[in-house]
């Protein structure tokens, strides 16, 4: 019997599209906002400079969120409001228009300008990571929890040695948020490498978060360096031993450069951290499909599923280890799911597209790999070439 939640999703889909239809037309929109920080006794040029920045960042935010929630795309992502922000704090640089300091108190006009619709489907790709969303929420806690501290530190009239103490090492740690968002962006603009040096900065100035060097391996990761990730991933795991998701970052940098026996040590310890992490299992099948271990790697798809079972990688995944044992008809099902819950994966296009190539329904095939070509997989594009078929 199908689910009530299973009906849900494909209305999801049809109103993303629907939005993004509306948007196709439209050109940028850019928002600017000012702040104006008032120094206390605990301030220099630089601490009133980080604090202006992050609450003229937060009135920018506001901004993009009440757009995107007056489009309807806040609603049918069915996002809360504190996730939306954290998505849209990684997704969209800030720039600094127009910045002053007079001693007393630090001007500053920021402004975004955001593709409305490249911004709509950054969101949605992202709010299938429930694990990354909770990872970022945290963080923007961590700094609203930090401004607060610096105003009641800056409200104390008497400035001992230990406030300030107190007043500085808050500043550095929301200096090292701003750092860590900046990488975030980076790495979701396709830049792995320029967010290296963004995380860098972030860990100078917060070197005990964990978070901060999970963040640069995974960077290091994208950007070809298994081997850094893998350092790096692992003084995150130092520093927080039951941190499930360093062993799914480091599984996965093992994973990358074929060492598939400790990718499946990895990712076991963080199924037995966090029972219902479906990236776990997800990945772990994926390793064990490389060790020629098909039933292990289809269990742990499987189980991926009925954790989440709108886990576009898990379905994604499953369909090619049933193709792998010759099971079209299942694979089918799975890689058409993966294309329903995410229409931009040309893997999944190409891949489905072999699948009926392989049931014998030429036309299906050669339609489907077109849309890969289209959307720019190459693997599908040198089959099309090879061919001498258009796309």
């Amino acid at each position: 019997m199908t689910s009530v939640k299973s009906f849900v999703y494909p209305l999801l889909l049809v109103a993303f599209t629907s939005l993004a239809s509306e948007f196709a037309f439209a050109e940028t929109v850019s928002f600017q906002k000012e702040y104006t920080y008032q120094a206390g006794g605990l301030d220099n040029k630089s601490s009133a400079r980080i604090i202006a920045m992050e609450n003229a960042k937060r009135l920018l935010f506001g901004e993009v969120e009440a757009y995107l929630e007056s489009k309807a795309v806040i609603k049918n992502l069915q996002l809360t409001k504190n996730q939306a922000t954290a998505l849209i704090s990684v997704i969209i640089k800030t720039d600094v228009i127009e910045q002053k300091w007079d001693n007393k108190t630090f001007y500053i006009k920021a402004g975004i300008s955001v593709n409305p619709v490249e911004i709509v489907k950054s969101i949605a790709v992202l709010n299938r990571n429930k694990g990354y969303i909770r990872e970022i929420e945290e963080v923007k806690r961590k700094a609203e929890a930090l401004l607060k501290k610096i105003e009641k530190l800056k409200e104390q009239q008497e400035a001992d040695a230990k406030k300030t103490a107190q007043y500085n090492e808050a500043v550095k740690i929301l200096s090292a948020i701003d750092w860590f968002e900046n990488g975030c962006v980076l790495v979701n603009s396709g830049n792995p490498q320029k967010a290296v040096e963004a995380f860098t900065k972030a860990i100078k100035l917060n070197p005990n978060n964990e978070k901060f060097y999970v963040f640069r391996g995974n960077a290091y990761g994208e950007a070809g360096s298994n081997s850094q990730a893998v350092k790096d991933i692992a003084k995150a795991i130092k520093l927080n031993p039951k941190y499930a998701k360093a062993y799914v970052s480091r599984g996965n940098a093992y994973l990358r450069s074929g060492n598939y026996q400790q990718a499946v040590k990895d990712y076991s310890m963080a199924v037995k951290l966090s029972p219902k992490y479906e990236e776990a299992y997800c990945f772990r099948g994926v390793a064990y499909g490389a060790l020629g271990k098909p039933q292990q790697a289809l269990e742990d798809f499987s189980h991926a599923i009925k954790i989440n079972p709108e886990y576009e990688k898990a379905h994604f995944y499953r369909g090619l280890a049933y193709a792998e044992s010759e099971n079209y008809h299942k694979a089918l099902e799975d890689l058409n799911k993966a294309v329903e819950l995410n229409p931009g994966d040309s893997e999944a296009y190409f891949n489905r597209g072999r699948v009926y190539g392989l049931l014998g329904d030429t036309y299906k095939a050669v339609e489907d790999i077109r849309k890969a070509a289209r959307l720019g997989d190459k693997a599908a594009q040198n089959f099309l070439k090879a061919q001498k078929i258009e796309w």
